[in-house]
C-alpha cells in the first residue's frame, strides 16, 4: 500500500481518484485519507515504478497549498447525512443458500434454479460435506461401500461434519443467517471459520464465528443473524485454496442436525 503526504493540497479527493482510476485500472480499489496521510489503496500490490510515478504526478500537481473541501451529503432539512460504505464500488448484494445434515450422506443442497422438481436441478458444485470420526480420521465412501453401507458407517461412527463453500471469484462477506430444524438430542456446536483447509500454525483456520455456537440453545425454524459493520474481502485461490469458508459441527456420533446457512455477500 502507498502512502502520501497529505499536507494542504490543493488538488480535490475527485482529481486524485480520477488519475488513479484511470493509471490503475482494474486493480485500483481507492484512496483513504487519515489526517496528513493518503493511502492508495490496490488488489496487488504496486511495482516500484507504478509507486513513483504516482508519487511524481502527485507532488508535481500538489506543490501549492490549498484547502480540500469535501461535500457532506445533506438530507432534505439540511442536516448531513452519513453513509456507510459497505463494498466496492458496483458490486451487488448477494446471498447463497446452503443446507445439509450432519452425519449424512448426499444431503447437502446447493444447487440452481434450473429445472421443475427439487431434483431436476444443477448442483453448483462449489461445496462439499466432509466427515470424521472421533480421532480425526476423514470418513470417506470406500469404491466397495454402496450409500447404505457408507451411511451406517457414518451413523457408528461420525462426530464431525464439515460444509466447505469455496466460490470462484472475489467477493465481499458481510455475515450469515443460521437456521436449526431442530433441537439436536445430543451436544452440538458450530464454527464458521476462513481458510479452514490450511493449518492455523500457517495463518489458516480464522475464527468468523468462534468458540463454538450451542446448537441445543438456538430455537428451531428461527433465524440467527451475524451482521458485521464492515465487510472482509475473500480472494479466491485456486493453488492453496486459501477463499474457502468452512462451516464445522461437533455432534453426538451419527446424529443428523439439519442446518441451513445463508451467507451474505457482495460481489462484481
Amino acid at each position: 500500500m502507498l502512502v502520501l503526504e497529505w499536507n494542504q493540497p490543493k488538488i480535490t479527493l475527485s482529481d486524485i481518484d480520477t488519475y488513479l482510476r484511470g493509471y490503475l485500472g482494474d486493480n485500483y480499489d481507492g484512496v483513504s485519507v487519515d489526517g496528513s496521510k493518503m493511502s492508495v489503496l490496490t488488489y496487488e500490490v504496486l511495482t516500484p515504478d507504478q509507486e513513483d510515478s504516482i508519487r511524481n504526478w502527485f507532488y508535481s500537481v500538489n506543490d501549492t497549498p490549498a484547502t480540500v473541501r469535501l461535500q457532506t451529503p445533506i438530507d432534505r432539512e439540511g442536516k448531513p447525512m452519513f453513509v456507510r460504505s459497505m463494498t466496492t464500488t458496483n458490486w451487488h448484494y448477494s446471498s447463497h443458500a446452503l443446507d445439509f445434515y450432519t452425519a449424512k450422506h448426499g444431503s447437502l443442497y446447493n444447487r440452481d434454479c434450473d429445472g421443475f422438481t427439487v431434483e431436476d436441478t444443477t448442483d453448483v458444485s462449489d461445496a462439499v460435506l466432509k466427515f470424521y470420526d472421533e480421532a480425526g480420521n476423514e470418513l470417506v465412501q470406500n469404491y466397495e461401500e454402496d450409500d447404505e453401507m457408507f451411511q451406517a458407517r457414518l451413523t457408528a461412527n461420525c462426530t464431525k461434519t464439515c460444509m466447505w463453500w469455496e466460490k470462484t471469484r472475489d467477493y465481499d462477506i458481510a455475515g450469515a443467517h443460521f437456521y436449526v430444524e431442530s433441537k439436536p438430542m445430543g451436544r452440538a456446536y458450530l464454527w464458521v471459520l476462513a481458510a479452514p483447509n490450511i493449518p492455523k500454525a500457517w495463518g489458516g483456520r480464522v475464527d468468523f464465528m468462534g468458540r463454538g455456537m450451542n446448537l441445543q440453545m438456538m430455537h428451531p425454524e428461527t433465524a440467527h443473524t451475524f451482521f458485521a459493520e464492515s465487510c472482509a474481502r475473500i480472494s479466491y485461490d485456486p493453488v492453496n485454496h486459501s477463499g474457502t469458508i468452512g462451516a464445522e459441527v461437533l455432534h453426538a456420533p451419527g446424529e443428523q442436525i439439519g442446518i441451513q446457512i445463508i451467507y451474505i455477500i457482495y460481489e462484481g
